[in-house]
């Protein structure tokens, strides 16, 4: 896994600023979480450096909620975490819960440690990195409380 750093933003996206004014950077596992969500909320093409980086997941919108619809949920975002060698392969478990009639939620999991945070805090495997809720009737993606923090 590489080991990146970012400047931190909020759920829509917004940089966040500190008490300074001053941009904020985000921490080594906030780092994980953003590059996580960012591809979760991105369709293909709509990132011009890497047109196929995001997973893709509005095109499920309109489809049954389903066993297959999941699966195939689940292996477009595993795919969209791993194609690019920001996570390994082995690394990364990505699981579609029937959420609602309408909705699913994709919760992923990191198996590996992220450099720059506490031992203790990756191997509760348990704890979801980042979890959403994806209404499949409109498209709508949205972040679930919790994970790790």
């Amino acid at each position: 896994m590489q080991t990146n750093v970012d400047v931190l933003v909020d759920d829509d996206g917004d940089l966040v600023v500190d008490e300074t004014g001053d941009l904020q950077l985000a921490t080594p596992l906030e780092t994980c979480q953003q590059d996580v969500l960012f591809r979760i909320k991105t369709a293909h093409h709509d990132y011009e450096p890497d047109p196929f980086l995001g997973a893709n997941l509005g095109k499920y919108k309109g489809k049954s909620n389903t066993r297959r619809t999941g699966d195939y949920m689940k292996a477009d975002l595993h795919e969209a975490l791993v194609r690019d060698g920001r996570f390994s392969r082995g690394s990364i478990v990505v699981d579609c819960v029937p959420y609602s009639r309408t909705g699913v939620a994709l919760v992923v999991f990191l198996k590996e440690a992220i450099e720059g945070t506490e031992q203790d805090v990756h191997d509760r495997m348990g704890e979801a990195l980042v979890s959403v809720y994806v209404d499949l009737e409109t498209g709508q993606i949205s972040t679930i409380a919790g994970g790790l923090r």
